[in-house]
């Protein structure tokens, strides 16, 4: 199997490589710096509601998107579907997405600027676990499409930005298979689906199985629905391309859990999956 491993996620993956490591939690500067971003590059001396004004004007802008007003959800449109530019400091949840889903058909056919039909992309710095499954369910029963994009780090960075580098990319879905015997819980990769909008062509190419979009994913065995502890992780490298793609834990006492699967794709972007089990 072709290795085609991008630079992503290498900080993560040079601290595996240390020997003898033992489970760690990845953490970066995350909402503090996109705050303190925002604060330098749209800071208002009117009020605050102008820097958030100006600010999904900037992503709007990145996205090709037209501003729209006299909504509470809904920022903007591009090709027919409103668009909804979600905070810096706060992840989008499956509330937003109900309030979101709303506010949408109130716009539908309304106005100079209006979509003709109900859709809506909603951009995100973070999303809530498992949002793009549950939110796409809740979604569909309003009878609106919803399509989810992480808004990526590069809009940080001046460089990027003014070399037309920054690109929105669509949540990927994960399929995991679990089978439980006793205290045994056995977890198994079965499919990674990431929408190949804007994924560069040669990636593409190289793609000839669906693990091979997974650089790395790891798994906390008792998630408290606070901070994501990698208790088990494994990754590919270029001597070693093939994933581990199943993994059995044994808990020592009996008792419900939850545990979170994250994936990280070769493009830097994290999807995970929910899973709730009880061991006997």
């Amino acid at each position: 199997m072709t290795s085609v491993a991008l630079p992503f996620t290498q900080p993560r993956k040079r601290l595996l490589d240390e020997g003898n490591v033992k489970p760690f939690v990845v953490q970066n500067l995350g909402k503090y710096e996109r705050q303190a971003w925002q604060a330098a590059e749209f800071s208002s001396p009117e009020n605050l509601r102008e820097r958030e004004a100006r600010y999904r004007k900037f992503i709007l802008d990145l996205y090709h998107a037209t501003p729209v007003t006299g909504y509470s959800w809904l920022h903007g449109t591009r090709s027919g579907r409103m668009v909804h530019v979600g905070a810096v400091d706060a992840p989008v949840t499956l509330a937003d997405v109900k309030a979101i889903a709303s506010e949408v058909w109130k716009a539908v056919g309304k106005g100079k600027d209006a979509p003709e039909t109900a859709g809506v992309d909603i951009l995100g710095w973070e999303f809530a676990f498992e949002l793009n499954e549950l939110a796409k369910q809740v979604a569909a029963e309003a009878r609106v499409d919803v399509t989810f994009k992480k808004i990526p780090r590069e809009v940080l960075e001046k460089k990027a930005v003014e070399q037309g580098d920054v690109k929105f990319f669509e949540l990927a879905a994960l399929s995991v298979n679990v089978k439980q015997k006793g205290r045994d819980v056995i977890l198994k990769l079965t499919d990674f689906v990431v929408p190949p909008d804007d994924v560069p062509e040669e990636v593409q190419k190289a793609i000839t199985h669906w693990s091979q979009w997974v650089d790395y994913w790891a798994v906390d065995w008792d998630y408290k629905a606070d901070t994501f502890h990698n208790q088990w992780q494994s990754y590919r490298t270029r001597k070693e391309p093939d994933l581990q793609k199943e993994i059995t834990h044994a808990y020592e006492t009996s008792g419900e859990y939850t545990i979170v699967v994250k994936v990280i794709d070769i493009l830097g972007n994290d999807t995970t999956k929910t899973i709730q089990v009880k061991a006997k």
